[in-house]
């Protein structure tokens, strides 16, 4: 069962990819931060809008230590979105995008690398 660390705070975006992971058969731990402690997850989905944490800097730790990384952020914030796909992370959509394409989009983000 693969471990993803949430770094979502929005409970209504939250519960909805909470509920999608564990249909998916993932271990969800919510974390504020923290993704890329010990012991790492295989991904971490990630709100690029989340409050108190350098997501930039926590893209970029997840990137340089293998774990994959999905961020999502409002389609208005043009460089949040950019900055996270320079950080490394492995897929960037706007929250519309997530909510219509969660099933798909969290497949990708579980399933092993080629």
């Amino acid at each position: 069962m693969p471990a993803v660390a949430l770094v979502v705070s929005d409970i209504m975006f939250q519960v909805r990819i909470v509920d999608a992971l564990r249909a998916l058969g993932a271990d969800v731990r919510l974390d504020a931060g923290g993704a890329t402690r010990k012991p790492r997850p295989h991904a971490v989905v990630v709100d690029l809008q989340e409050p108190g944490v350098d997501v930039v800097e926590l893209i970029a730790d997840a990137h340089l230590s293998g774990v994959r990384v999905l961020a999502f952020g409002r389609h208005t914030d043009a460089a949040a979105l950019r900055a996270a796909r320079e950080a490394g992370a492995d897929a960037v959509v706007p929250r519309s995008q997530l909510v219509d394409e969660m099933r798909d989009l969290l497949n990708a983000l579980l399933a092993p690398r080629a």
